[in-house]
C-alpha cells in the first residue's frame, strides 16, 4: 500500500513503477513533457490540470496527488492590504457583547428600497466586469446590509427582505472575490450568503450561493468536496417537474453542473456525464436562459457550455470544438463570464488541434470585449503561453499584444 502521507513526487514514482511505466511512457500517455514528470517526481509542484492528466493514465482520482503540509514561503504581494476594506466588511471584528463592529456605516440611515437599488446597480457592474467600481463600492454595501439585518431582525416581512438582500450582497461580494482570486475570503462571504438564505427559507437563493461556493472550491482544487456538496444538495432539492417553479428547476440544474465540473476534474468522467445529462434535462424544462435568484444564468446554453469544458479537461479538443459549433441558438444570453470561459476552452482546443492562428483570434476577441475580466484569468495566461510555445515563426503583432497584456514570458 502506498503511504498517503508521502510527498506527491514519491507517491507518483512508486505508482508509476507499479503500473510498469517509464517516465517517458507516462509523459507520452498523459500528453505532457518528460520534464514535467521529472520535476514532480523530484519534489516539484504542478497545476491541478497536470495532475488530472497523470491521474487519468494511472487510474486514480486527481485528489490522490494532494497531500497535507505547510505551504512554501512566498513574497508578500500587498494583496492583504488592497483587500483590507473588503475583509473588514465581510469579516468584521466581534466585540465582547457578540456584536460586529461595523465602522462608519450609519445605523439610523437605512432604507430597504435604497439597499435593493444599490445591490442591483452593483450587480450590473459585476456582469459588466467593472471590478474597480466593485472594489470601491462593495465594502460599504456589505456594511450597510449588515446594519439592515440588525435593524430589522424582529420585523416580519422587513426582516426577511433584509436577510435576502444581505445574502444577495454577500453573494455578489463572493463572486467578485473569486474573480480577483481571493478564494478563502470569497468562501467566507458565500457561506454567510447561503446561511442568510436558509434563515428565510429561500432555497433558490441558497442554491445560488452554494453554486458560487463550489466555484471557489474548484479554484482551490477541492474537486471531491465540490461533487459531494452539489450532488447531495441536488438530491435534496430535486423538483417535481410538473409543478416546480423555474427558479427551483434552475437551482437544481446549476448544482448538477457544478457536481459535473467537480467530478470531471477528479477523473470521474462517467459520473460527470451523468450529472451533466440531468442538468441538460433541467435546462430543457427551463426552456430559455433564466437568472437564478438574480445571480446566475441557467438554461440550454449554460448547460451546453459545460460540454466543451468537460471535454477539454478529459483531453478531447475535437469534441470540445464540435460542442462549441453546435451550441443552441435563440435561447437567450448566459452570463458573460460563462461564455468567456468557454471561449478560453475553445482557444485551447484550437491550439491542441494545431491551429494557433485561430486560437489567437479567439484570444484577441476576448482582449477587446472583456479586457478587465481576461487579465484576472490564469487560464488566459496558460492559453497564451501555449500559443507562444506552439509557434513556428516570429510572433504576430496580435500575439505579441496578448503576451504584453497578460504579462506572459515569450
Amino acid at each position: 500500500m502506498i503511504d498517503a502521507s508521502t510527498e506527491p513526487g514519491a507517491r507518483l514514482r512508486e505508482l508509476r513503477k507499479r503500473r510498469g511505466l517509464t517516465q517517458e511512457e507516462l509523459a507520452e500517455q498523459a500528453g505532457l513533457s518528460l520534464a514535467v514528470i521529472k520535476k514532480i517526481e523530484q519534489g516539484g509542484t504542478a497545476r491541478m490540470e497536470t495532475y488530472r492528466q497523470i491521474a487519468q493514465v494511472l487510474g486514480v482520482q486527481t485528489v490522490w496527488f494532494v497531500s497535507p503540509g505547510s505551504p512554501r514561503p512566498t513574497t508578500d504581494t500587498g494583496d492583504d492590504t488592497v483587500l483590507a476594506e473588503m475583509r473588514s466588511a465581510v469579516t468584521p471584528p466581534i466585540g465582547f457583547d457578540g456584536s460586529p463592529i461595523l465602522g462608519t456605516a450609519d445605523y439610523d440611515d437605512i432604507a430597504l428600497p435604497r439597499l435593493r437599488d444599490a445591490a442591483v446597480a452593483l450587480g450590473r457592474a459585476y456582469h459588466a466586469d467593472r471590478y474597480d467600481d466593485l472594489a470601491h463600492l462593495l465594502p460599504a454595501l456589505v456594511r450597510s446590509a449588515h446594519y439592515h439585518v440588525l435593524r430589522f431582525d424582529d420585523d416580519g416581512d422587513d426582516r426577511a427582505e433584509a436577510y435576502r438582500l444581505r445574502s444577495a450582497v454577500l453573494g455578489l461580494a463572493g463572486r467578485y472575490l473569486i474573480q480577483v482570486r481571493a478564494h478563502d475570503l470569497a468562501l467566507i462571504s458565500l457561506q454567510r450568503a447561503q446561511q442568510d438564505a436558509l434563515v428565510i427559507g429561500d432555497m433558490p437563493l441558497a442554491a445560488a450561493a452554494m453554486s458560487s461556493q463550489a466555484w471557489a472550491m474548484l479554484r482551490q482544487g477541492r474537486f471531491w468536496e465540490v461533487e459531494q456538496l452539489c450532488a447531495q444538495a441536488a438530491d435534496r432539492i430535486e423538483p417535481r417537474m410538473s409543478t416546480a417553479t423555474t427558479d427551483e428547476v434552475a437551482a437544481w440544474g446549476k448544482l448538477l453542473m457544478r457536481a459535473s465540473a467537480g467530478a470531471v476534474r477528479n477523473n470521474r468522467p462517467e459520473e460527470a456525464n451523468e450529472y451533466l445529462t440531468l442538468a441538460e434535462t433541467a435546462a430543457t424544462r427551463v426552456g430559455r436562459e433564466h437568472m437564478l435568484a438574480g445571480q446566475f444564468a441557467f438554461g440550454p446554453l449554460s448547460a451546453a457550455l459545460q460540454r466543451p469544458e468537460n471535454a477539454m479537461i478529459e483531453g478531447r479538443p475535437d469534441v470540445a470544438l464540435e460542442a462549441m459549433a453546435n451550441l443552441p441558438r435563440g435561447v437567450g444570453r448566459t452570463n458573460s463570464s460563462t461564455r468567456n470561459r468557454a471561449r478560453l476552452d475553445e482557444a485551447r482546443a484550437l491550439i491542441r488541434m494545431g491551429d494557433a492562428d485561430k486560437a489567437t483570434d479567439v484570444m484577441a476577441g476576448l482582449r477587446h470585449t472583456a479586457p478587465e475580466w481576461l487579465r484576472y484569468q490564469q487560464a488566459a495566461r496558460d492559453v497564451t503561453s501555449e500559443i507562444v510555445e506552439s509557434r513556428t515563426r516570429t510572433l504576430s503583432n496580435e500575439q505579441r499584444n496578448l503576451v504584453d497584456f497578460l504579462d506572459v514570458e515569450d
